[in-house]
């Protein structure tokens, strides 16, 4: 295996790293092990494979503690959609919803790569006065000022800090805050980091996306994404913040005013 220091500079070698991720033994082999056996029957060669994983693609991929708790409430929230008369698709185990491209660092250059009919899921981080928050949702979606207006309403903050908001601002840096490069930053972080985040947003999503849309890629590496149906995106978040940070706020907007590129 290649010999990488941990945490690579900013000037990342993807295509070194893509044949360091290629050397490691595929996700596909843990989330079917987890599938077989449970998350708790973890061995001790697969924490250390996850932890290997961190270790040499560094702020390219997701920390193995998030991806095994995405793992735990992606099952429970597939299972909730695994009813009689539900669509064939939605049953498919994990290990079978992973999804390889190449390397990306934007939301909108992994959406161009991904099969017609999916839509990718994107998370951005913004300040509000002196609060940082990340707000998720789904496709090429931009903040509106009635959305930022509705935010700082919820988080008790006067109407003009929305004015003052910052998106992706350049004083906080992805990979000392969340670990991760700017194109991975995720509402799925470290279970045990402390971030500072003072809320988590959930943007809304027009209900005929989820008709229309049956599926939504979560990227768990620069070249790997998760693909879940669309409709248990919400939940998924939801549940993962309660267990990954449980005294973080939760604002769900329930305005449509999200405009669509």
């Amino acid at each position: 295996m290649r010999a990488l220091t941990a945490f690579p500079s900013s000037f990342l070698n993807l295509r070194q790293l893509e044949e360091v991720l290629y050397d490691l033994p595929p996700l596909e082999g843990v989330f079917l092990h987890w599938h077989t056996h449970g998350v708790t029957a973890t061995t001790a060669g697969m924490s250390s494979l996850l932890a290997r994983r961190k270790q040499l693609l560094g702020p390219t991929t997701l920390s193995g503690a998030s991806i095994q708790l995405l793992y735990e409430c992606a099952t429970h929230s597939l299972r909730r959609l695994s009813l009689p008369g539900q669509d064939p698709r939605s049953r498919r185990p994990l290990h079978a919803r992973l999804l390889r491209h190449g390397p990306t660092l934007s939301a909108a250059k992994t959406q161009v790569l991904l099969p017609p009919g999916m839509l990718v899921h994107k998370t951005v981080s913004i300040s509000v006065g002196e609060t940082s928050l990340l707000c998720t949702g789904v496709g090429p979606h931009r903040l509106t000022r009635q959305q930022l207006y509705a935010i700082a309403a919820a988080m008790a903050l006067p109407r003009w800090t929305a004015n003052q908001c910052s998106i992706n601002p350049v004083t906080s840096n992805p990979v000392e805050t969340f670990t991760t490069q700017p194109g991975l930053i995720s509402p799925f972080l470290h279970p045990s980091h402390h971030t500072g985040l003072g809320a988590l947003v959930l943007l809304p999503w027009p209900e005929r996306s989820e008709a229309q849309v049956r599926e939504v890629a979560i990227s768990l590496s620069l070249w790997e994404s998760l693909v879940l149906p669309l409709r248990c995106l919400r939940q998924l978040i939801r549940s993962y913040a309660k267990r990954a940070y449980p005294g973080v706020q939760i604002i769900e907007l329930e305005s449509e005013e999200t405009l669509y590129a």
